[in-house]
């Protein structure tokens, strides 16, 4: 039972570490949430991240720079995913009305 509860944990971590080698590489994603390495205060983020959430322990950020998520790797972010503006559940895009 520890070996699978072993194997599934390496397993997960493993995705979430690809998602965020991908996502620093190319940042195309219409949001990002970032989890800081300390505490991260709002006027420490890089010029031109804008703050979509703030909460304990996470930001959910985006910005129209291509190399924001390297940037913020570069102040002090621990890990920073990809993550879609309405949720991760909202399958279909945003209408356009």
């Amino acid at each position: 039972m520890a070996r699978r509860t072993g194997t599934a944990i390496a397993v997960v971590a493993a995705v979430f570490a690809l998602f965020a080698v991908v996502f620093a590489a190319t940042g195309e994603a219409p949001a990002a949430m970032v989890f800081p390495a300390g505490s991260i205060e709002p006027g420490a983020l890089p010029e031109g991240v804008s703050i979509l959430r703030w909460g304990r322990g996470f930001a959910v950020v985006t910005s129209e720079r291509s190399d924001y998520v390297r940037a913020l790797y570069g102040k002090g972010a621990l890990l920073v995913l990809p993550l879609r503006k309405s949720g991760c559940l909202a399958l279909r895009p945003a209408s356009s009305t």
